[in-house]
Order: C-alpha cells, then structure tokens, then sequence
C-alpha cells in the first residue's frame, strides 16, 4: 500500500530548558510521549527507536528576529524559507507574497499533482468564512494551503459525522459561546484522526492550544492543554494504521519559555512514528518536510 502522511500542527511549541518557566519540564504536563520517548519534549530532546525519530530542528531560518507564525508556517507546508524570501519573519496571516508561495509550492496542490490525495482534518463553520467575506478575519496560512489546492473545507456537520476535529481537539465551546458542541475525549478525536489518515496521502491537522498558553503566560492552562495534547497523541498513535507516519513538529517557540509572551528562539520538534519515520533524520529545519513528504509520496 502506497505510503500515507497524518501531519500534526502544534503551535508555537519549542524545545526549551528545565526551570519553572517550561511548563514542558513538568512530569504531569506529559505523561505518555515522556514515557514513549524515554525523555520529556525538552532542550535537545533526540530519541532514535524502531519506527519512532524525535529530533530538534531550526525555525530562525538563518533570518534575524523572533520567528513567526505566517512566515514559519508557510515554510513548513512549502519547503521554501519564507523569512528569507520576505527578509523578515511575519507575524499573522499569509496574504500577499506568501500566498504566491503557497499556490505554487503548496504540499497540499503538489500532493494533487502527483494523483495523490490531501485533506485538511479541522473543522471550519460557516460564521468563520462570513468573517472573512466582511473583512472582520483573514485566511490562516493553512486555510490558504487548502483553498488553492481547491480543496473542500470540511465544515461542523462532518465533526458530527466523526469527520472532522476543532482545532482544540475536543470541541469544548470557549465560555462566551453557548451553543453546544457535542464534546469529545481526547483519546476519541485521536481515534477519529487516525482513522481519517488511512484514507489520504496527505491529511493535516492543526492546533493553537499551546500558542495560546503561551501568549497568556499561563502555567495552569498550560499543562492542561499539554495534557490534553499528551492524550490525543497517545490516542492516535496507538490507533495509526501501518501505512500511515505520523508527524507532529511546529513553526516556531512559545509555550517552553512562560517568562515571556513573545516567540523564542529555541528549535521546535520534529516527531516522527511509523514506517518512514526514520527518513526525516536528515531534515534540520522547516524547510525538509514538505519535501520529504512529497517524495516518499
């Protein structure tokens, strides 16, 4: 069977030091990937297994600055240096020259071009497009990635048909929102992720919650959510079909360094299960996994 790709987006999740300041180094935050790997998502984290590559890999780009997430994301989901394009990292969305990346290096568009299949896994509700037609929101990069592959948006009544996951994982409405979301466990969106991955070359999807923690500054939230992420990865990887490799990496550094709102500088991770896991040794920065994944394709 032809190789697929499930690739996990985890935002601004850097590798950082021990110390009060990293909720990461906290041995409750997460309990199965410490376990799995035989050491916690720490500074200079490398482990080599069967089947499993964790390694540390570069988000500055060679370009001066604090990374950022439209430049960082373009280039994961490129292969391009997009700082180095700009000459500057950017913050935010990708309108303007980083879509022209985006349309002509796209993993999603260049999957299609080999007669693969892509899909982008999180779920998208019509309030957010009415944002976006008004002016009031701008397209995220990997909403890019997905709308100019001309991809369908998978929308709320494909959560309900076990379809499609909110980027928080467990579909838990945010306070000011009353409406019900028919909630899921973590372990249950990992199930229904890792099932939706057997059925495409290429499946993507994203989650803010420890960029989020970490422009908060919130320790408590923090090691909830990486908890929460801890539950879902064990979740999917206990349920990855064997044709599938899991990647999970991230665009740049937040949530490891709570002293600051700011990005880091720190590397970010680069995890890698099943078959191919171990022909992303040789990558070293954002640049080498669209790439990589195109070619093993």
């Amino acid at each position: 069977m032809a190789a697929h790709f499930l690739l996990i987006f985890l935002d601004g999740l850097g590798l950082g030091k021990i110390g009060p300041d990293n909720p990461l180094s906290e041995p409750a935050a997460m309990p199965f990937l410490t376990h799995y790997l035989g050491q916690p998502l720490i500074a200079k984290a490398q482990s080599v297994q069967q089947n499993v590559l964790l390694k540390p890999i570069d988000a500055t780009l060679g370009v001066a600055g604090l990374p950022q997430s439209a430049t960082g994301q373009t280039t994961l989901y490129t292969g391009q240096n997009a700082p180095k394009f700009l000459g500057r990292h950017q913050s935010g969305f990708a309108n303007g020259s980083l879509r022209s990346l985006i349309d002509h290096y796209g993993l999603f568009r260049r999957a299609l071009l080999q007669g693969k299949t892509a899909t982008l896994a999180n779920a998208y509700s019509p309030e957010y497009f009415y944002a976006i037609a008004q002016r009031k929101r701008r397209y995220s990069v990997c909403t890019l990635l997905n709308l100019l592959a001309q991809l369908p948006f998978r929308m709320q009544y494909e959560y309900d048909q076990e379809k499609a996951l909110y980027w928080n994982i467990t579909g838990e409405a945010p306070p000011q929102i009353k409406e019900a979301r028919n909630p899921i466990s973590p372990q249950l969106a990992g199930q229904r992720l890792a099932a939706l991955s057997a059925e495409y070359g290429v499946t993507l999807f994203e989650s803010y919650l420890t960029d989020y923690a970490g422009h908060a500054q919130d320790k408590a939230s923090a090691v909830k959510y990486l908890q929460r992420i801890d539950s879902f990865l064990q979740s999917t990887i206990h349920h990855l079909p064997p044709h599938v490799t899991l990647l999970v990496t991230s665009d740049h550094g937040n949530v490891e360094n709570l002293s600051t709102k700011h990005h880091t500088l720190n590397p970010v991770p680069l995890l890698a299960v099943g078959i191919h896991a171990h022909d992303f040794a040789p990558v070293i920065n954002l640049t080498g996994i669209t790439p990589k994944i195109l070619a093993l394709l």
